[in-house]
């Protein structure tokens, strides 16, 4: 198998490539806070021009770091994506809660309003293009068996989704968030639908979004009307902290390279859930070659592979250019002195510390093969 990390700044894009296999895409979106304008347009149309014609996807969740690059395929290139798997949190009970924070999240970080990427519009991209959505959770093996997927793990989601969307109502109000119940409903049998196959839905697609969208921006103005643009921080980090939590991890199930993908998965709990198999339905491999590090390799998602690696493994942390202080954490740098794995980052100013022992930067190149 051959792996292909792209460089998105601070944000995923990677290429699986396996011998008589469509290529698989894991992400493929940049932050706002780091490549902009031409800067990041430039490196979507570089990713774009690598790619075969027939290829699928995989969003690991729903942030726009993730899957903007997506969109902007879509929009402006007649390329598409045969197979689209996503996680699994649409067909199960309580999927509208995890649906309704999903989509306070773009409320709350003003995406609506200032005309940036929400996951309405990533689903109507599929739509447009006629992809064909697989949900993901744990266990369920995917891309021709080629991969098993160790998390989304659908009830603690459905349990913790309803556990905070209950506060939320508390603290925002319920009226306020009946409205937004009502849009994930909505978006919820449209997407359904679409995985079923069901081709009417994608006839009168246009409509049934641009309704969506006019909701959805109205429901932020109506955020807009209460707080002004005294939006609580506290929250907005919740829901994006809860975004992360409901990532896809995977790792290869047939292929010939110990693999490990971990989108902005971080959790110390959710962790020793996959790590000590407590389902019986996957385990972790014992040694990875590749491990694609969480979050971008910053502090707080920190998370210790060293049991799982060994000089010969590499780590992928795309954590490259960013207007913020989202440093890689020198907790990495200290397992790479122990270890002396391989290290391959995006960008080298983004490191708190010296760089790691065998670390290897893509930038300025566009991509490194790994």
């Amino acid at each position: 198998m051959e792996i292909r990390m792209y460089e998105c700044g601070f944000g995923d894009c990677f290429r699986l490539r396996e011998a008589n296999q469509v290529d698989l895409y894991v992400d493929f979106g940049i932050h706002s806070s780091s490549w902009s304008g031409n800067d990041k347009t430039n490196r979507f149309d570089n990713i774009i021009a690598d790619m075969n014609e027939k290829k699928d996807f995989l969003l690991t969740h729903y942030h726009d770091d993730h899957f903007n690059g997506a969109i902007y395929m879509a929009t402006t290139t007649p390329h598409r994506f045969n197979n689209v798997y996503i996680s699994d949190v649409w067909n199960m009970p309580g999927s509208v809660y995890v649906t309704s924070l999903t989509l306070l999240r773009g409320i709350f970080t003003r995406s609506v309003i200032l005309g940036e990427n929400t996951i309405i519009d990533f689903l109507e991209t599929i739509c447009t293009r006629r992809s064909r959505i697989h949900f993901i959770s744990r266990g369920v093996k995917f891309h021709n068996d080629q991969y098993i997927a160790l998390w989304p793990e659908k009830k603690y989601v459905a349990r913790k989704a309803q556990s905070m969307f209950e506060k939320l109502q508390v603290e925002l109000g319920e009226a306020n968030l009946e409205r937004i119940e009502k849009i994930a409903n909505r978006l919820n049998a449209i997407v359904i639908a679409l995985a079923n196959g069901n081709d009417g839905i994608i006839e009168n697609y246009e409509v049934q979004f641009s309704e969506l969208r006019e909701e959805y921006l109205d429901a932020q103005r109506t955020f807009d009307d209460l707080y002004g643009y005294n939006y609580d921080n506290n929250v907005q980090y919740r829901l994006t902290r809860f975004g992360n939590e409901i990532s896809i991890v995977f790792q290869n199930f047939k292929a010939d390279r110990n693999i490990l993908f971990t989108g902005d998965f971080g959790k110390k709990r959710n962790w020793s859930f996959i790590e000590k198999n407590r389902d019986g339905l996957v385990k972790l491999h014992s040694c990875y070659d590749v491990i694609k590090i969480p979050h971008h390799g910053t502090d707080s998602y920190y998370h210790s592979f060293l049991k799982r690696i060994q000089a010969t493994s590499e780590l992928m942390i795309p954590n490259g250019y960013i207007k913020q202080h989202w440093d890689v954490s020198s907790k990495y740098n200290a397992d790479s002195i122990k270890k002396k794995n391989g290290t391959v980052c995006a960008h080298n100013t983004t490191c708190s510390e010296p760089i790691c022992l065998r670390c290897r930067c893509i930038y300025p190149n566009s991509y490194r093969d790994i």
